[in-house]
């Protein structure tokens, strides 16, 4: 038995609003760095993830959770972009090509290392993933 909880156009919208988001985050994330500055906009990214990750947590159907994505993914677009321009600003010429390569590799490692745990799930038993999105409770009581 296969996780089928939602119709398969919700799980996909819900799916790709995060990357949805993050386009959009990326492309208006340059104007925001040359308006306001790299700090106050990698600050506004982390306040606009935290907010997308509270949406999520209380979440009561699927169209709150497709919003809560969507601002998570605004978020990390607007980081992906801000991330290396920062490090580029204030790291030591000698070594800032080495920093900055290396902010950037872990971005895209990080993207997509969270693609094949997805891929890990695709066909994982549905008591499974209930034990895993209930270990807090069991955890907790």
């Amino acid at each position: 038995m296969y996780l089928n909880l939602m119709e398969i156009n919700k799980q996909e919208t819900i799916v790709s609003m995060a990357i949805a988001g993050a386009i959009l985050g990326a492309a208006f994330g340059g104007w925001m760095n040359d308006r306001y500055g790299r700090k106050p906009t990698t600050l506004l990214a982390d306040a606009i993830f935290t907010i997308g990750a509270v949406v999520m947590a209380a979440a009561s159907d699927p169209y709150m959770l497709i919003f809560g994505r969507l601002l998570v993914g605004l978020g990390v677009g607007i980081a992906s972009l801000t991330a290396p321009l920062y490090v580029a600003e204030f790291s030591p010429s000698d070594v800032r090509g080495f920093l900055v390569s290396t902010t950037v590799l872990y971005i895209t490692g990080g993207r997509f290392l969270s693609y094949l745990i997805n891929l890990g799930f695709t066909e994982v038993n549905v008591l499974f993933l209930f034990l895993l999105e209930n270990i807090d409770l069991y955890l907790n009581a």
